[in-house]
């Protein structure tokens, strides 16, 4: 191949690869400590907003262990606003397939799924959005989820 070639897909690897990121409004990614989820803890992800005219796609990313013992996962999502007005949602997280395959990518004996929340979603407020989210398996302890994220992108 000759230099030229090389130095043409080298750039458009580039290219691509900013044109990616360049999508990514938010993301931010939390370990969940020892990859036990306490039923009484949430996590938060706290999102400034100044761009109430674009559309945004919001997703939350999950890791897992293989050793997690659903095939699915619930949880409980609050967004608040800065007006002060909550959304509720109850999300339910499909991990595995019918067959325990785990969904997503993996390697390791750990899972990466990014499960889509809301599309095209606008803000209508600038200021800090507040994202909470609880896990509701009923389980005091839940273990093997190992991370928990949060990536809101615009919307092409």
């Amino acid at each position: 191949m000759s230099r030229l070639v090389k130095c043409v897909m080298a750039g458009m690897a580039v290219i691509l690869l900013v044109g990616c990121k360049q999508k990514d409004f938010y993301v931010r990614n939390v370990p969940i400590e020892q990859g036990i989820w306490p039923a009484d803890h949430f996590y938060r992800f706290e999102v400034p907003v100044a761009d109430t005219v674009s559309a945004f796609n919001v997703f939350l990313q999950i890791r897992n262990d293989g050793r997690y013992e659903y095939s699915n996962l619930w949880l409980f999502v609050r967004t608040n606003s800065p007006t002060g007005a909550i959304l509720r949602d109850t999300l339910e997280c499909r991990l595995a397939d019918e067959q325990g395959r785990w969904q997503g990518s993996g390697s390791g004996g750990k899972y990466s799924l990014e499960i889509p929340l809301r599309f095209r979603v606008k803000f209508p407020n600038p200021g800090t959005y507040i994202f909470e989210i609880d896990q509701g398996m009923r389980n005091k302890e839940l273990k093997y989820i190992t991370d928990l994220g949060l990536r809101i992108e615009k919307a092409g």
